[in-house]
C-alpha cells in the first residue's frame, strides 16, 4: 500500500486486471494524493498503460474498486495525437477539449493556455498534421489543462521527443502546481520530477518515497533477497521431502507404523511449506552482450567536406569540414530532431567505401550501422534469417545453428525462431538487431537512437554494455542517462552547422537555449506577420461592426482572466489586451 502525503485523490483497492495474454496485475491497494509526484515504472507488457486507463477511468476493471475523490479534478494527457484533431488547427483543437456546451463561450481559455504552454500568437492557426513531435506533446498537455485538473495523468508524454523538448517538459513538470502519475522510461526525467516511484512487477505494486533511479537500486536488493530466501526455502524443502521419502521406505521396509505417520506429517508440512513459499521472480528478458574491439590506429575514420543531406532529397543541411574518430572515442552526436543528426551516421554509413574521400576508413577498422527505422532486419524474414542477413552486410558468415544459440541466448524463446520479424514488439526487433550487429566484432560502432523502443530497464542493460564494450562509439540519442554513462566527446548539430564542445554540460547548455521552431507552411507564415503587424497598427477593416465585436471581446477577455484568482491570471497578455484595445477604441472615434 503506497503511504498517504496528503488528501486522497484516488484510491485503489484489490484491482485485478488481466490480458488476453496474461494476467497483468493482482489484488492491487494504493492510493494517490494531494502533492504525490509518482513515476510509475515497469517492463514493457507489464501493465503500465492498462493501469493509467483504470485510473482515467476509461476501462473498468476485472476485479477491484477505484474511487476518486469529489476534490480531484483529473485530467489524463494523451499519449497519441487523435485522428479526428490531424485536420484542426492548434486553437481549435485545444478548443475541442472543452465540453461542446462551452466551446463558444470559453474560447478565451485557449487564448490564455496557448501562451502558457509554450505557443506564439501565431501559431495558434497551425494545423495539427503540420506539428512537430514536441509540439504535438505541448498540444497534448494543453488540451488536458484545459479542466483545471488537480492531478495529471501521463502515459509516456516523452517518447520521441528531442533533447530540447524533454528539458522544456522537464522544466514544466518541476513548477506544476498540482499532483501528477507519469509514466516514463526516461531515468533523468523521472530522477528531476518525482519525489514517489511505484514499480510494477510480477503483476504486483511496490511504493517507494524515492525518486526513479535510487527507488530501483532499493527495488533490485529486495529482488536480490526475495531470490536468496526462495533458494534457501526451496533447498529445505527438498532436504524434508528426502527425508519424508526415506522416513516412509523406513516405515514400509520395517512395518513401523509410526515412521510411516511421521513420514506423511513431514509430507503435509513440505505442502505447506509450497504454499507460503516465497513468489518466484520473473526474469527480465533482456541479456545482450555486444562484443567489439579496439585496434592500434591512429584514426579510425576521417570525416572531411563531408555534406549531410536528408535520405531522398538533395538539400545540404551542413557540411562537416573536418573531424576524426579515434580508437577509444565515445562520441555522443546531439541536437533537435531535424537537424540533420541521424543523417550525419547515415551518410558516413553510406560513404564508407565511397572513393571521394569525403569519408575515409582505416583498412582493419570494421563499422557495425544501427539504423533506428529497424528496416535492415527483413519483415518476412524469421528470427534466424533476419541475423544472418543483419550479418551479411557487416561481412560475416553465420550459420543457423550458431544464429538459434545466440538468440536463445538474447533472451527469447525457442518458440519464438520461426516467427516473422513483423510480427516483433519494438523492443523485441531492437533486441535482436543489437544482438545480430555484435556478431562483427566491430571497431566502431554506430548507433543511432537505439533506445527509441526500449523500456528502462533494456536502457540500463544497454548503457553497462556500451560502458564495457571496447570499439569506438557513435551515438543519436535524446537520453542523457545513456549519454552520460557512456560517452566523453560531445558533438551538438545547430544552426545548419556540427560543433564540439568540451563536456556533457555545454552540450545541454547550447540545446535548452535552442526552442523548438514551428513547422509551418508559407501562407500560415504570412497571415501570421499579418496578425503581428495588427496588434500594433490599426485594424485595416472599415467594418465597424466587426471592429466593435472584437472591442467586445477584448473586454470579455480581460474581465474573464481578471476575475480568475492571481495565480491563474496572464499578465503578459494584459498589456496586448489594452493595447489593441486602446487602437479600436481610436480606430473607432476615427470611423465617427
Amino acid at each position: 500500500m503506497a503511504k498517504s502525503s496528503g488528501t486522497p485523490l484516488i484510491t485503489v483497492s484489490g484491482l485485478s486486471q488481466q490480458s488476453p495474454e496474461q494476467q497483468l496485475f493482482e489484488d492491487l491497494s494504493c492510493g494517490l494524493n494531494v502533492g504525490d509526484r509518482i513515476g510509475l515504472v515497469g517492463h514493457n507488457g507489464c501493465g503500465k498503460s492498462t493501469f493509467l486507463n483504470l485510473l482515467a477511468g476509461r476501462s473498468q476493471p476485472n476485479e477491484g474498486s477505484i474511487s476518486v475523490s469529489r476534490a480531484a479534478i483529473v485530467s489524463c494527457v494523451e499519449q497519441h495525437l487523435p485522428n479526428h484533431l490531424i485536420e484542426l488547427s492548434l486553437a481549435d483543437a485545444v478548443r475541442e477539449a472543452l465540453p461542446a456546451d462551452k466551446r463558444d463561450w470559453m474560447s478565451w481559455k485557449v487564448d490564455i493556455k496557448l501562451p502558457e504552454i509554450g505557443f506564439e500568437p501565431h501559431q495558434s492557426q497551425v494545423l495539427c498534421k503540420d506539428l512537430s513531435g514536441g509540439q504535438v506533446t505541448r498540444l497534448m498537455l494543453a488540451r488536458a489543462l484545459m479542466s483545471e485538473p488537480n492531478l495529471l495523468l501521463l502515459d509516456e508524454p516523452s517518447n520521441h521527443l528531442d533533447l530540447p523538448t524533454i528539458i522544456w517538459l522537464e522544466n514544466f513538470l518541476k513548477s506544476w502546481k498540482g499532483s501528477f502519475l507519469i509514466i516514463s522510461h526516461d531515468a533523468n526525467l523521472l530522477d528531476a520530477v518525482t519525489t514517489h516511484t511505484w514499480v510494477l512487477q510480477d503483476r504486483k505494486l511496490q511504493a517507494f518515497n524515492l525518486p526513479c533511479t535510487t527507488a530501483l537500486q532499493v527495488h533490485q536488493v529486495l529482488l536480490e533477497g526475495r531470490i536468496s530466501q526462495r533458494e534457501a526455502e526451496s533447498k529445505e524443502i527438498k532436504r524434508v521431502e528426502a527425508s519424508a521419502k526415506r522416513i516412509a521406505e523406513w516405515g514400509k521396509t520395517f512395518d513401523n507404523p509410526s515412521l510411516s505417520r511421521k513420514a506423511k506429517s513431514m509430507e503435509k508440512l513440505v505442502d505447506h511449506m509450497k504454499e507460503d513459499q516465497t513468489e518466484a521472480v520473473d526474469g527480465y528478458p533482456w541479456n545482450l552482450s555486444i562484443g567489439g574491439e579496439k585496434i592500434q590506429a591512429d584514426r579510425l575514420v576521417q570525416l572531411k567536406n563531408l555534406p549531410i543531406t536528408p535520405a531522398g532529397v538533395p538539400v545540404i543541411l551542413y557540411r562537416v569540414e573536418e573531424r576524426v574518430i579515434r580508437p577509444g572515442d565515445r562520441i555522443a552526436v546531439m541536437g533537435a530532431n531535424g537537424s540533420g543528426k541521424s543523417s550525419l551516421l547515415r551518410c558516413c554509413w553510406e560513404k564508407r567505401l565511397s572513393e571521394a574521400g569525403e569519408v575515409a576508413v582505416h583498412p582493419r577498422c570494421k563499422i557495425a550501422f544501427y539504423d533506428q527505422t529497424l528496416q535492415q532486419l527483413p519483415n518476412n524474414a524469421n528470427l534466424v534469417e533476419g541475423m544472418v542477413t543483419v550479418a551479411e552486410t557487416l561481412g560475416v558468415d553465420l550459420r543457423a545453428e550458431d544464429c538459434e544459440k545466440i538468440i536463445i541466448g538474447a533472451g527469447f524463446k525457442y518458440s519464438q525462431l520461426q516467427q516473422k520479424v513483423s510480427q516483433l514488439s519494438g523492443g523485441e526487433r531492437a533486441r535482436l538487431l543489437l544482438t545480430s550487429l555484435s556478431q562483427a566484432k566491430s571497431n566502431l560502432l554506430m548507433l543511432d537512437e537505439p533506445t527509441n523502443h526500449l523500456d528502462l530497464y533494456g536502457r540500463n542493460e544497454l548503457s553497462n554494455q556500451l560502458q564495457s564494450f571496447n570499439g569506438a562509439l557513435l551515438l543519436v540519442s535524446h537520453d542523457r542517462h545513456l549519454v552520460e554513462a557512456t560517452c566523453n566527446r560531445f558533438w551538438v548539430v545547430q544552426n545548419g552547422a556540427l560543433q564540439e564542445v568540451n563536456d556533457v554540460e555545454a552540450a545541454y547548455s547550447m540545446i535548452a537555449a535552442t526552442e523548438p521552431k514551428p513547422q509551418v507552411d508559407p501562407s500560415v507564415l504570412k497571415e501570421s506577420v499579418l496578425v503581428e503587424l495588427a496588434e500594433t497598427a490599426i485594424p485595416s477593416s472599415d467594418d465597424a461592426e466587426e471592429t466593435l465585436e472584437r472591442l467586445i471581446e477584448l473586454e470579455e477577455l480581460m474581465e474573464a482572466d481578471l476575475a480568475r484568482r492571481p495565480n491563474r491570471q496572464s499578465p503578459h497578455l494584459h498589456g496586448k489586451w489594452k493595447d489593441e484595445i486602446e487602437q479600436l477604441q481610436k480606430h473607432l472615434e476615427l470611423g465617427n
